[in-house]
């Protein structure tokens, strides 16, 4: 599988999950929540290649430890966003770290 074509899939299956749950944020007045996908969808959109997808991807498997409090829309959308980062964790096994 060409290293584009993962983070294109992540991207696609991801970002318009992301913008969804940023507009509900946003609207329910939930800043802190907001800002951190917010990041999150920032550093998936700059991704090029896998290794670059496990920022974002460890970001969203780690959000549910981070205690946010969520509205019930907002809820939904982000169990949808895990199970999309579990299927690309799955992906991803074996990426090995580049070395500058």
């Amino acid at each position: 599988m060409p290293k584009l074509h993962k983070v294109t899939i992540a991207r696609n299956q991801i970002s318009p999950l992301l913008d969804q749950l940023i507009s509900e944020l946003d609207a329910e007045g939930s800043s802190t929540q907001k800002a951190f996908f917010c990041r999150v969808r920032g550093h998936l959109e700059h991704a090029y290649d896998d290794y670059d997808l496990t920022t974002p991807i460890i970001e969203l498997s780690s959000s549910l430890a981070l205690g946010f409090q969520f509205s019930n829309n907002a809820n939904v959308l982000v169990e949808r966003i895990q199970e999309k980062a579990a299927e690309l964790v799955k992906a991803l096994e074996g990426v090995e770290p580049r070395y500058h």
